[in-house]
């Protein structure tokens, strides 16, 4: 589905604002759940990365975003440049594990931190309303996901179907990176 579970939008947005990032990277925008979220309560340049064109006008995305992308991230060539934040809200299961592996790697590389929000509840789902970008391909459990962060995970969220994971570079532990 283009929206995301309701458990941990708070503790998102609480992570959100003690980043206070200038720049951030929204990865499978979708509906924009959390552009909507966080925009309001701190400005920053926000980049839509979406796969699916029709979600632009759907969901209004380019009211919601400085800018939106539509590529499949897994396939978009990248410059270097560093920001502040990147999401990957509820998109890590929508590709293989070696996919969301090689994603989190590059995301690490240019992001100061990253939020991961991701179901920890077996959840199966085919395509929505024709977008074969939203069928579940695999699983992670909070587990499985805090090792494949590795060092440099500051906080997590556990809940029933969503868990969240807040990451930084070590040199930005203990501070805000904005």
């Amino acid at each position: 589905m283009p929206y995301s579970d309701a458990q941990g939008k708070d503790w998102a947005l609480a992570t959100y604002l003690s980043i206070a990032p200038s720049t951030v990277i929204d990865i499978g925008a979708g509906a924009g759940t959390y552009a909507k979220l966080m925009r309001p309560h701190h400005e920053a340049h926000w980049t839509a990365i979406e796969a699916w064109f029709p979600y632009v006008t759907e969901f209004d995305l380019d009211d919601l975003y400085d800018q939106v992308t539509i590529a499949d991230v897994r396939h978009l060539g990248w410059n270097q440049q560093v920001v502040d934040m990147a999401i990957a809200g509820d998109v890590l299961e929508h590709m293989t594990r070696t996919e969301a592996s090689e994603l989190i790697r590059w995301l690490k590389a240019i992001a100061k931190a990253l939020l991961v929000s991701i179901p920890v509840l077996h959840l199966d789902q085919d395509a929505v309303n024709g977008n074969p970008f939203e069928r579940h391909v695999d699983h992670w459990t909070y587990e499985a996901m805090l090792a494949e962060l590795g060092p440099g995970v500051v906080d997590t969220w556990r809940g029933d179907v969503l868990a969240y994971y807040w990451w930084t570079r070590p040199d930005q532990h203990g501070k805000g990176t904005g």
